[in-house]
């Protein structure tokens, strides 16, 4: 039996005058997402049409796994966004509803 796998999309904006910042910042943090258990790959692009935006996907073996990685209370990645107000808007969007993850809508 073949196990799906899940994935992740996120959108951040940055904060006006903060886009640089933020993509290197986002950098470091895609750069250490496949030394988490489960993540098979991830990627971090600039939209091509607003300069402000950065999209972070994430591939994972599993639901569970991706499951497990959210359940975490602490995401470091999340609160460095939010202590050096880099990000004016975050958009999430993931494999819940396929899943069946908690939250599922």
């Amino acid at each position: 039996m073949t196990q799906e796998v899940a994935s992740n999309t996120v959108r951040i904006y940055a904060a006006h005058g903060r886009s640089e910042e933020l993509g290197d910042y986002l950098a470091t943090v895609v750069e250490r997402l496949p030394t988490l258990p489960g993540c098979i790959a991830s990627g971090l692009n600039r939209d091509e049409h607003d300069a402000d935006l950065w999209i972070i996907d994430v591939h994972w073996d599993s639901c569970q796994a991706m499951s497990e990685h959210f359940a975490k209370p602490s995401n470091e990645g999340l609160n460095g966004l939010l202590s050096n107000c880099f990000a004016r808007q975050v958009a999430f969007d993931s494999d819940v509803e396929r899943c069946n993850l908690p939250g599922a809508v």
